[in-house]
């Protein structure tokens, strides 16, 4: 191709992908309504949603506006300026779905430029799907409750992003959830306000700038414990739920005294989810019904918490191509969580024993290729190594979980534990992440230490040196 044309083709796909971001949502669901139908026939509402969504754009510069839902729905109207405008629907395959299969829908830009806004009536079912993985709890059931997540997972509302691309902040100002007067409903953000009517639970939320990956929708038959800015959202089990508020606030403490500094005085919220529920959803954090159920029962439930609530606390911008994603999306997650149960239960967790446990485990994968249940592990990557879309298969098994906990207590244990802190305080003040400013501030800490660092982040050598047990 003449470069010159590339250059121009290039360009065009630029301005085509900007033209496309929102500027703002706001989002009206309701779930199991008892008039539920479907291309005017009635269905049943057991599984069934029905929404709007009113997008704003900042721009307008191409020619199509496209968007994804999930693939179980089906768009009712599109209206630009009170009046509806045509639109085209077709089903494509969708990694970032959890079924891996959207609803591709393509407007017109021309029909929306007089306001740049748009909305979006769609409806339809959203069921369990293991096309992507396990974690098939994502769903609309009438008996066992609403949960679903965004981009991502489930797109139960407009998604203006392709497959691959990275997700970015909106001003969600509304999101409004009806449901039968039973439930209870949360979304992400400031509650706004929730009440009962004619049998019709009603909760109205302001997640505000948020990532469009963190407004997820739960909803069940929950009772609500509280403290100190924390909720505790429960299905029966009381008792846990007030030693998880307890555990939550002691956390929350930690985090702010030696990670990333958050807003304090928003609320945070913590659910009892089904199988594989849990996750971190801004200030949303969800907890799987078997470790809500076990927290007294050992270490799992509390590692598991202190996992999914270190998430805000750790963040740092990082883009789907920086070779940090995979490390900092769920490396530094997953290893701070063993750090928060060593800095709240000191001696009576044995970090040192934990590792080298750890260590025996990661040889072990290395050598056979396989868990300890016999499962097939993917290949070794260097840690810088591992794409965004690989994360699934490495984090929790193999490397984003093993080899980056070693990492970190290497240099835990090089440090000393006021030179830690003060490394971790510095790391989480960063507003990006390279090579080059990570090896900098290693450095300041630990001189000596560039080699080392090298072979921990672009190799997959474990040599004498780094190991706990030569």
């Amino acid at each position: 191709m003449n470069i010159k044309l590339f250059i121009i083709t290039m360009l065009s796909i630029t301005i085509f992908l900007q033209a496309q971001k929102v500027d703002s949502y706001e989002i009206s669901a309701e779930f199991f309504p008892e008039d539920a139908q479907m291309y005017n026939n009635p269905v049943s509402p057991d599984a069934f949603m029905r929404a709007y969504s009113t997008v704003k754009f900042a721009d307008l510069n191409g020619d199509e506006l496209i968007f994804y839902l999930h693939g179980e729905l089906d768009i009712d109207s599109v209206l630009a300026d009170h009046k509806k405008i045509e639109s085209k629907s077709e089903q494509v395959l969708f990694y970032y779905s959890y079924n891996m299969v959207a609803l591709k829908v393509t407007i017109s830009s021309t029909d929306v430029i007089a306001d740049k806004e748009i909305r979006i009536y769609y409806s339809g079912f959203i069921n369990p799907s293991r096309a992507r993985g396990l974690s098939d709890y994502m769903f609309v059931d009438r008996t066992k409750g609403v949960f679903l997540r965004s981009y991502g997972y489930s797109l139960w509302f407009p998604i203006f992003i392709q497959s691959d691309q990275d997700s970015y902040d909106v001003d969600f100002k509304k999101v409004t959830v009806k449901l039968p007067a039973d439930f209870k409903c949360i979304v992400a953000g400031e509650l706004v306000d929730e009440y009962v009517e004619n049998d019709i639970y009603t909760a109205v939320w302001k997640p505000g700038i948020t990532d469009i990956t963190d407004i997820q929708c739960a909803a069940q038959r929950y009772q609500i414990v509280s403290k100190e800015n924390v909720f505790v959202y429960y299905i029966s089990d009381k008792s846990n739920g007030e030693k998880i508020l307890d555990y939550a606030i002691q956390l929350k403490e930690l985090y702010s005294k030696n990670l990333r500094a958050v807003n304090e005085a928003v609320s945070l919220y913590i659910m009892e989810m089904p199988r594989y529920g849990d996750i971190s959803s801004g200030n949303v954090v969800g907890v799987s019904e078997k470790n809500f159920s076990s927290f007294d029962d050992g270490l799992i439930s509390k590692l598991t918490i202190a996992h999914e609530l270190v998430h805000p606390y750790v963040e740092i911008p990082v883009s789907i191509k920086n070779p940090f994603y995979a490390f900092v999306v769920e490396g530094f997650p997953s290893f701070f969580q063993v750090y928060a149960l060593k800095r709240i239960d000191g001696e009576s967790y044995d970090l040192d024993k934990v590792m080298r446990g750890i260590e025996k485990s990661y040889l072990e994968k290395r050598r056979t290729g396989k868990t300890r249940r016999g499962n097939k592990l993917p290949v070794e990557k260097p840690i810088l190594k591992i794409e965004y879309n690989e994360i699934g298969s490495y984090k929790d098994r193999f490397v984003l979980r093993d080899r980056v906990w070693l990492f970190f207590y290497d240099i835990w244990n090089q440090m000393g534990d006021d030179n830690f802190d003060k490394f971790l305080k510095e790391l989480f003040l960063l507003n990006s992440i390279n090579y080059e400013n990570f090896e900098e501030l290693i450095l300041k800490y630990l001189p000596d230490y560039g080699e080392k660092l090298n072979i921990w982040l672009n190799t997959t050598d474990y040599p004498g040196e780094l190991r706990l047990v030569n």
